[in-house]
């Protein structure tokens, strides 16, 4: 591996992550996996800025360069096929063998072939808002778990379909979900994808009607989650704190102090939102869901 021949955007990305370039092994895509989900936020604040200005750019996913730009002056990160698409062309760039995966109609996800576990692909996600800190080896460890607290995401062979396998995400013990499956022999292109990202960017879209950030912060044990103005706080011992928000300031004084992404430009969102009609502070109901 040549690492002068790295565009600068690599460079960056890594520091971003705090780490440095190595040849592709299980372990450095686990390091990669794990600085990811605790570092760069899964968030719809970049989402719905990038809709706004989207007739300048002209498209729905904003370029690596612009993207590794704004995850240092904004505090951007994304939802799934933000983080995912430009992790796997970080992955690539360092010499990853691997491919997009579509779960169900409309998640995106990472099959990876690494040479230390030759014939077998592995499952990378950073935009689920999900505790998938390693690579999941779904092909090998059918009884895979990956969790935080109390939650739990597991992959494991479909029961009614031959080949796929059904993701599978716990909380507190309870099924919230299992509609996602893929085909591992399956492999998308981004082009594929471009009808489902387009409809994801449709005013009433899932996240074109609210607003949401997610962190994985294990330095404290804990997991931190904000969807409209409730802050939730899970920790890593299955307990949880919830706080309802009153303000634009009390949430940036949330982001800026819990989640530690001060740049994030919460009122342009919450502007943006309100173009669409979405009031995030017109419902009190407590977070159910991720």
């Amino acid at each position: 591996m040549n690492h002068s021949q790295f565009p600068t955007w690599v460079w960056r990305y890594l520091d971003r992550l705090e780490l440095s370039p190595a040849p592709p092994s299980f372990a450095f895509l686990h390091a990669i996996c794990r600085a990811h989900l605790v570092t760069i936020p899964f968030e719809n604040i970049s989402k719905l800025i990038y809709y706004r200005s989207r007739r300048h750019t002209g498209s729905s996913l904003p370029p690596v360069e612009l993207y590794v730009e704004n995850i240092f002056r904004y505090d951007f990160g994304g939802t799934c096929y933000t983080l995912n698409s430009r992790l796997l062309l970080l992955l690539k760039a360092l010499g990853f063998q691997c491919d997009y995966t579509l779960l169900g109609n409309d998640h995106m996800a990472i099959l990876v072939t690494l040479p230390d576990l030759p014939g077998e692909r592995v499952y990378v996600d950073c935009g689920s808002a999900a505790p998938l800190f390693k690579p999941v080896r779904f092909e090998h460890d059918r009884q895979n778990l990956s969790s935080f607290g109390s939650e739990q995401v597991r992959i494991i062979p479909d029961q009614k379909q031959p080949g796929y396998y059904r993701y599978l995400r716990y909380r507190r013990n309870e099924l919230i979900s299992n509609q996602w499956v893929f085909h591992p022999d399956e492999k998308k292109s981004l082009a594929d994808f471009a009808p489902i990202i387009e409809q994801s960017n449709q005013p009433g879209a899932p996240f074109m009607s609210l607003l949401r950030c997610q962190l994985f912060q294990l330095d404290k044990r804990r997991s931190l989650s904000l969807t409209n103005n409730i802050f939730t706080i899970r920790y890593e011992d299955g307990s949880d704190s919830q706080i309802v928000l009153g303000t634009c300031e009390e949430i940036q004084q949330v982001l800026a102090d819990e989640f530690r992404l001060p740049r994030l430009p919460l009122r342009d969102a919450i502007e943006v939102l309100r173009g669409l009609g979405v009031d995030i502070f017109a419902s009190q109901e407590k977070e159910k869901h991720s």
